[in-house]
């Protein structure tokens, strides 16, 4: 029987709370039934630029590297020689610090999927294209040779048996010092770094040869004429018990190298049939910073070798005797990445044993290879041409020696004035796109986007140490489709204003200090194609460019200059200023500057120039038909909606 009575009561509890739960929610709950409101936060917020993280390492102490980021390969051959090209605007620039490294943020076009990461230092690689994977990308030369380098048995035609030298091709007496992975990659136990030479960095004698042969990128004739003149390059050793290593400082070439050194009694200098019988060992198989679009470093500025000298009983030995004479050699384009081997057909100078030797030696009517001395560091630097052109940058390295070697006098000097870096202006970065604008908010209207709009190119200047000198903000309306008179502004962090000047040829541009604006042109009907220019100038320490803060642009609908509780159109979810009325926000068709529907914004930052504005009363994916899948899918397809117009 108490049973009973407790399950009643149960079964009665269970039914009063399900009706209590019931009335409470009809009763209480106004939107029970509803559908959930959603925050300015669940819509797409219309980005046509995104933050991408840069991580870039050199791994190269001694100087600040200017680094640049193209979404087009910046680089092209001229009279085989690679340069870059005219006209192309970088997305990103920036310093590296002084260890050659950088991480931070670029805000770039979400389109954007791979980047090409340009710089014009010297000891690093000039252009790597990169992926962005997961919001980043990186690049870092720190673990080359950081691990056993493994080779592919299906691409290999070497097998390496036996102890060094390795045999490459026994006919041609040809024989590597190391074994190879994948793209030429070396091991760690081949291959250190030197990073200082003297008093300074590896880093810097690199960049003030750079200065030397090829300022600016390019070269320089007189200089060029000096270098030529030497024709001596190889070394004599005169003092048994000498070690010999050659640093790698810099690749300037359009092909992938192969490059090595032969020895030889200096008392019997060889001719030309004798050096067909002579050993030739390979040092680096692959002249290059990196392959696979830098996935896998190869060399950087600093890496060293040890050359070995082999007895008469094929002993491995690393100091010379006295009485020996070194020389270098080099396979033009000779490493086949596909087969990862080294094709000797392929040379700079033919018709001696396929080889290509110093003209001390061969007597070539070719010059490929050439010495200047450099009297800071004392160092004998050896330029490399690998017949493309008349750099003699192909290949740059010097060779350290333990004990004394013979150097003939005749060199040309590099003096400290010679090498000199020249003063460099400022870098100037430059973002330019359109703006536009729907007014009729928060009502909604035809999402036409072409009530106001406005093209926009912003210029930053920066010093090496990365801080921000200037900012010239440069705007043109271009189109005014608005029933009523609208104001264009855009609002400056606070601590970023700097000292600011306007253009002299346009009026109705000031600054309004109640909220850190300027208003660029109160009447845009009245600016159409006007250049309204605004200059901020920064001294002293002034601010990082990572900390450079992004604007606020808006409209002010019906402006009237001083007026409170006004009316402002902003980009989706950016705050209105504190003369808005903040009461509109939300209310009729607005979801924080974003139509409710989340199909349409109020306003735009298209990330290019002469966009094409959309048909008076016809929304803007009737005559852009990607819009609205690139809307739909939060931003993640049709990335360039706006290159496709239909009209």
């Amino acid at each position: 029987m108490r049973i009973k009575h407790l399950l009643n009561f149960f079964v009665a509890t269970v039914f009063i709370g399900v009706a209590v739960g019931c009335a409470e929610k009809d009763l209480y709950d106004p939107n029970y039934g509803k559908e959930p409101v959603k925050g300015p936060e669940e819509y797409f917020g219309f980005e046509t630029r995104g933050d991408v993280s840069l991580d870039v390492n050199y791994a190269l102490p001694g100087f600040a590297a200017l680094i640049e980021v193209y979404d087009i390969d910046p680089m092209e051959i001229v009279d085989n020689t690679p340069v870059k090209k005219q006209g192309v605007e970088a997305l990103f620039k920036i310093y590296t610090d002084e260890s050659g490294k950088f991480n931070g943020k670029m805000n770039i076009p979400t389109s954007v999927k791979s980047i090409y990461l340009y710089t014009e230092s010297w000891g690093l690689p000039r252009c790597m294209p990169l992926e962005i994977k997961d919001g980043m990308v990186s690049f870092d030369m720190s673990n080359i040779g950081a691990s056993t380098v493994k080779a592919k048995n299906n691409t290999r035609s070497y097998g390496f048996q036996g102890t060094v030298p390795y045999v490459l091709n026994g006919n041609n007496k040809l024989y590597s010092l190391c074994k190879w992975g994948e793209g030429g990659s070396l091991d760690s136990k081949y291959m250190s770094f030197e990073e200082n030479v003297g008093d300074e960095t590896v880093g810097s004698l690199t960049q003030r040869l750079k200065n030397f042969f090829n300022p600016d990128g390019i070269a320089n004739v007189d200089n060029m004429n000096l270098v030529t003149q030497s024709r001596t390059t190889n070394i004599t050793v005169t003092q048994d018990g000498t070690a010999l290593d050659v640093i790698f400082l810099n690749r300037d070439a359009m092909y992938n190298n192969s490059f090595g050194y032969y020895y030889y009694k200096t008392s019997k200098e060889p001719d030309m049939r004798g050096m067909s019988d002579m050993k030739k060992y390979i040092i680096f198989p692959n002249v290059s910073f990196s392959v696979y679009g830098g996935q896998l470093p190869i060399l950087k500025c600093g890496s060293k070798v040890r050359l070995l000298y082999f007895d008469e009983q094929g002993n491995a030995k690393e100091e010379f005797p006295a009485g020996y004479t070194v020389g270098w050699f080099m396979y033009a384009d000779g490493y086949n990445q596909s087969e990862n081997e080294i094709d000797i057909t392929k040379q700079v100078a033919s018709g001696f044993s396929n080889l290509l030797a110093s003209n001390q030696v061969l007597g070539q009517q070719r010059q490929n290879f050439v010495s200047v001395k450099d009297e800071t560091s004392g160092k004998v630097i050896i330029g490399v041409e690998d017949g493309a052109n008349n750099s003699y940058c192909d290949l740059l390295f010097y060779v350290n020696a333990s004990k004394t070697i013979e150097e003939p006098n005749d060199r040309p000097v590099i003096t400290p004035d010679d090498g000199n870096e020249p003063e460099k202006p400022d870098v100037t970065e430059t973002k330019t796109g359109t703006l536009a604008f729907e007014d009729i908010w928060p009502g909604g209207g035809d999402y036409d986007m072409n009530d106001v709009i406005v093209e926009y190119n912003r210029a930053v200047s920066f010093d090496k140490k990365n801080q921000v000198t200037k900012i010239v903000d440069t705007f043109t309306p271009v189109h005014d489709g608005a029933v009523f008179a609208n104001a264009f502004a855009y609002q400056v962090d606070k601590g970023q204003f700097g000292k600011m000047t306007f253009s002299a040829t346009t009026e109705g541009i000031h600054t309004e200090s109640a909220t850190s604006s300027i208003i660029v042109c109160p009447n845009v009907k009245q600016a159409i194609q006007k250049v309204y220019t605004i200059t901020r100038e920064f001294t002293g320490g002034s601010f990082n460019k990572k900390d450079l803060k992004s604007y606020n642009p808006y409209i002010i609908v019906k402006y009237a200059e001083g007026q409170k509780g006004r009316t402002e159109v902003h980009l989706p979810k950016h705050e209105a200023t504190s003369l808005a009325d903040l009461s509109l926000a939300g209310t009729q068709k607005d979801a924080y500057y974003i139509d409710k529907e989340g199909a349409y914004p109020f306003a735009i930052d298209i990330p290019i120039l002469n966009f094409i504005s959309v048909t008076e009363k016809k929304s803007i994916d009737t005559e852009y038909p990607n819009f609205k899948a690139w809307a739909d899918s939060k931003g993640e397809k049709y990335t360039d909606w706006y290159n496709n117009h239909v009209n």
